[in-house]
């Protein structure tokens, strides 16, 4: 495995993966977030409660972009609900994927590329502006992109969480060199800052990836390998006696973690940060 060092600017605090690898392909297999049935339903189930919670930040038949909308259960949820969707995928084999299994308005563009004129009422990154390498630029294109009073929600892993603290470089959130920048809520909302974003409120609480992410890094400080589990349910690995070990021990875990999980987001120290913006006043 490359070697990778995660290293902090002194002057704003960001956290940066260095080196920076070249090209990312290589770290984006076919098979990169492709879960099997079982999983999909599970993440459906929950992406469904989070948008049920979004879609009430706006009437009935808004419209959405999702940014890196992956297999595209976020989009269709909100699809289930009335609304205007689009999605944006970072290859056209994983936009026509997505495609062909919901029917819905999947592209592989860039959101610069979309034209001039579009406005959405809703923007969402889940778990896509850590894998940005110009995170300010991004986020200057969708701040074009948004309807008078419209939101932006970015979710990201939370590089001051007690799980990040915990694990260090076992933290399966870390994901070098797939994650190019670690946010904490001060680096998030300052960067939202600088690409004429305001940050109007900020939540740590993540059902889909806060126990789990307790699990998964407390196995790989436990058996010194890298995510197990996840490299199984993606279809990376296959199983085998580590495989299933992982799932035991796990197990055993899971009720520690989940408390965990809450206390940490009582704390507002949570593994994923939830940050919901608007377009800053000239």
């Amino acid at each position: 495995m490359d070697p990778f060092h995660v290293v902090e600017c002194c002057a704003c605090g960001v956290a940066f993966t260095i080196p920076r690898p070249a090209s990312l392909d290589r770290y984006y297999p076919g098979e990169y977030r492709a879960f099997g049935v079982l999983v999909t339903r599970i993440l459906s189930t929950l992406y469904g409660f989070r948008v049920s919670r979004w879609v009430r930040l706006k009437p009935k038949g808004a419209s959405v972009l999702e940014v890196g909308c992956g297999p595209g259960l976020m989009l269709a949820a909100f699809h289930r609900r009335g609304w205007q969707v689009l999605g944006i995928e970072r290859n056209e084999g994983a936009a026509e994927t997505a495609r062909r299994a919901l029917g819905l308005e999947i592209v592989a563009v860039s959101v610069e590329e979309l034209p001039t004129d579009a406005r959405f009422d809703l923007i969402v990154m889940f778990h896509v502006l850590e894998h940005i390498g110009d995170p300010v630029a991004l986020l200057r294109e969708c701040a074009k992109r948004l309807t008078p009073g419209g939101r932006l929600i970015v979710n990201v892993p939370n590089f001051l969480s007690w799980q990040s603290q915990f694990a260090g470089s076992k933290w399966l959130n870390l994901d070098t060199p797939r994650h190019l920048v670690h946010f904490t809520p001060l680096t998030l909302a300052e960067t939202m800052k600088r690409a004429g974003l305001t940050v109007i409120e900020i939540s740590f609480a993540s059902l889909e990836h806060d126990p789990y992410g307790w699990v998964e890094s407390t196995l790989n400080r436990l058996t010194g390998r890298s995510n197990t589990v996840t490299r199984f349910l993606m279809g990376l690995d296959p199983f085998g006696p580590a495989v299933l070990l992982s799932f035991v021990l796990g197990a055993a875990l899971f009720p520690a973690a989940l408390l965990l999980a809450l206390m940490s987001w009582i704390a507002k120290r949570g593994g994923v940060m939830e940050a919901i913006a608007v377009a800053s006043q000239p």
